[in-house]
């Protein structure tokens, strides 16, 4: 006799096995009471992050200005996050290098970034995630929202004090249509000085569901508004925000791109991710002619294509490179980030790259072609950045 499987049974006991196992899991790398913190720079990197050389570095300690660093039994300096910020104020108030001090200034609107591709294993969460971290420590005040309900993003930052996505802790919470809650009532501070989060939950999903019953009784689009209308009430707190989509062309990711003022979409260069990107832009495009055509148009400052997972001897991906480059032209970042086991591992660990001591990884090489890798990717938008504030 055929016995029957029961869907409802299956889900439910797997999900609370497997959910109890994670939560296990989390509790044992981060436990309620750690405290996580980031890790220390030596002085040639300090020197990097600034734009500065290594020896200028050494003589503002000498003299006695700026932070005191750690010194190592073997003489190195290491600086933490917060001395790296005191040391770029500090050269700022000299006037040694212009925009030293990088956050926006008068008439700098908040650039607002959504990453986004409805391709899952795109490297939305892991471009985010560096380009975030890696904007903090270049000194700019950043925050980063989590519109994935799968919430990969914050699970990168392990365990969250006072975060409980079973208790509307999430970014939800500021966008529903009943009785929503201030914006900054769901920021969180992080262990990396100037990188904050809101974080996600499934309780996003319900997004989808408030729309469809708003739009049944209004036949309005002002479901478009939430996300940019929630940003609004943090944005005079940062220079950039980051949005982390959900895989999906779904509403919560429509408003998302009608909030920002710039998008990233990363791809893969495979057939079947390159593929995955023409039908997002085709879904994409038929819904901003509606929009555009009820007289909700999102404008953005620039809107760039990334080739993400790169393996520069992989002749199948060097040919499609060469295609999306001759199909997005300028649209397409000069730079690469490559496939690596070093972002790989650091993602693993739930940490970027940025976060991971050199001296971690068995292979260093593999780390240092991969930091060099991600570097270019993030300067090269830091730019459009400044190029959109105007900067000279």
């Amino acid at each position: 006799m055929t016995r029957h499987l029961n869907s409802l049974d299956f889900m439910q006991r797997f999900s609370n096995k497997l959910d109890h196992a994670l939560r296990n899991l989390s509790l044992a790398q981060f436990p309620p009471d750690a405290h996580r913190i980031m890790r220390t720079f030596a002085s040639s990197e300090v020197a990097s992050l600034l734009g500065v050389t290594e020896a200028y570095i050494r003589q503002i300690s000498l003299k006695g200005r700026g932070p005191e660093p750690e010194v190592t039994t073997n003489g190195r300096r290491l600086y933490t996050v917060e001395q790296i910020l005191e040391l770029r104020m500090l050269l700022a108030e000299n006037g040694r290098k212009k925009w030293i001090n990088p956050r926006r200034i008068g008439g700098e609107a908040c650039q607002v970034i959504a990453v986004t591709n409805f391709k899952g294993g795109s490297s939305k969460t892991s471009t985010t995630i560096h380009l975030g971290h890696y904007l903090a420590l270049r000194g700019y005040r950043v925050l980063t929202i989590d519109l994935d309900p799968q919430a990969s993003l914050t699970a990168l930052h392990g365990s969250l004090p006072d975060f409980d996505p079973r208790e509307g802790d999430t970014f939800y919470s500021a966008i529903r249509f009943d009785d929503p809650v201030p914006t900054q009532s769901l920021v969180h501070k992080t262990h990396i000085e100037g990188f904050d989060v809101i974080c996600a939950g499934l309780e996003l999903t319900e997004f989808e569901t408030a729309v469809a019953l708003e739009m049944r009784k209004s036949g309005g689009t002002e479901f478009l508004l939430r996300a940019a209308q929630a940003i609004a009430q943090v944005e005079d707190n940062y220079d950039v925000i980051l949005m982390d989509s959900a895989p999906s062309l779904n509403f919560l990711t429509l408003s998302s791109l009608t909030a920002a003022t710039a998008v990233l979409i990363p791809v893969p260069a495979h057939m079947l991710d390159v593929d995955s990107t023409a039908k997002f832009l085709e879904l994409a495009g038929s819904y901003m002619q509606i929009l555009n055509d009820m007289g909700t148009r999102a404008e953005w400052d620039f809107a760039k294509f990334l080739i993400t997972k790169f393996e520069p001897n992989d002749h199948p991906q060097a040919n499609m490179m060469a295609l999306m480059r001759q199909v997005f032209g300028n649209d397409l970042l000069l730079n690469t980030v490559i496939k690596s086991t070093a972002v790989a591992d650091a993602l693993t660990w739930k940490q970027s790259l940025y976060e991971v001591q050199r001296s971690r990884f068995s292979a260093p090489k593999t780390y240092d072609r991969a930091m060099e890798s991600i570097n270019g990717v993030n300067a090269e938008i830091e730019d459009l950045l400044t190029d959109a504030w105007g900067r000279t």
